[in-house]
């Protein structure tokens, strides 16, 4: 246990520095991710420009995503949705294209992401993976019906190929400086994960914690060397407990006061076991909690 209150205050301020590094890393990733979308979506909207009997390995493969019930539908029926399906695209692709010319280098031209216009209730980050889906559907509604014996011309797209294929470069570059930001916010946080462990008045149960999330960033990073898409990473998961501090900053810490704390849940989270830590007598562990929970 701690013996002080400026130690307890030290846990909190790092776990406090953990969760602002946490969201920070989280909209590193949700831009990237948008870009990955982006991209993804475009190849598709080109493939959507290729007769069936010309459409690349790349997109058969979207044929597995088709469900059983869209497969044993007859002919004009999948005729009808993929027609359908390819002048929804149309309508949207000018805006696609508006999002995918941005400088994502820029943090003042990212906040699309998260925020939805005066005039749309859909944010563009749901616009994106609605505009992929329907992409993507598209081509594999085209693939089926050439499995089916029906072949399809090419699409008459709005934009030509060369200005589709000029933004997916412009994303892929984008998303290399994105995987860039996020390597350097992981290493961050495993540094201050480092510093948090060589702490000697922190106890070694939490300190044993804390090494699985640094091997769990290890992973990550090695995912990010692969480029491996970031929907593959797990640091979202794994350091929630560690950094989830706003139960832990809801709370008064009084040492001094050693009022009984609520019943602890039956699995207690690092949160909860730091608060009832933070307000049980000096001579408590923290091992002693952990095992109560």
């Amino acid at each position: 246990m701690m013996p002080a209150t400026s130690e307890n205050q030290a846990l909190k301020q790092d776990i406090s520095a953990l969760e602002r590094k946490r969201e920070i890393l989280e909209q590193m990733v949700d831009i990237t991710r948008a870009i990955e979308c982006m991209q993804e979506s475009l190849n598709a909207v080109l493939f959507m420009g290729a007769a069936s009997k010309d459409l690349p390995e790349e997109a058969l493969r979207l044929y597995s995503s088709i469900s059983g019930s869209l497969r044993n539908l007859p002919i004009n029926r999948i005729k009808e949705y993929h027609d359908n399906l390819e002048i929804i695209v149309n309508k949207q692709l000018n805006r696609i294209l508006n999002y995918s010319g941005i400088d994502f280098s820029d943090d003042n031209q990212v906040e699309f992401i998260t925020l939805s216009s005066e005039s749309d209730s859909q944010s563009p980050v749901e616009l994106l993976n609605a505009f992929k889906r329907t992409a993507q559907t598209a081509v594999s509604l085209r693939v089926l019906l050439r499995k089916r014996g029906v072949p399809t011309p090419g699409s008459a797209l709005p934009a030509s190929t060369e200005v589709l294929k000029q933004h997916v470069q412009h994303l892929k570059q984008q998303e290399q400086v994105q995987r860039g930001r996020v390597k350097t916010q992981i290493e961050e946080m495993q540094a201050d994960l480092v510093r948090m462990i060589d702490n000697p008045t922190y106890p070694e149960a939490m300190k044993a914690m804390l090494r699985d999330v640094i091997g769990n960033l290890d992973k990550d990073l090695e995912l990010l060397q692969r480029d491996v898409s970031v929907e593959r990473l797990s640091f979202v998961g794994e350091t929630e407990e560690v950094v989830a501090a706003d139960a832990l900053m809801a709370e008064e810490i009084v040492l001094e006061d050693v009022t009984p704390v609520a019943e602890p849940s039956a699995n207690p989270n690092f949160s909860e076991t730091a608060i009832r830590w933070l307000n049980s007598p000096w001579d408590v562990g923290w091992d002693q909690l952990r095992q109560k929970g």
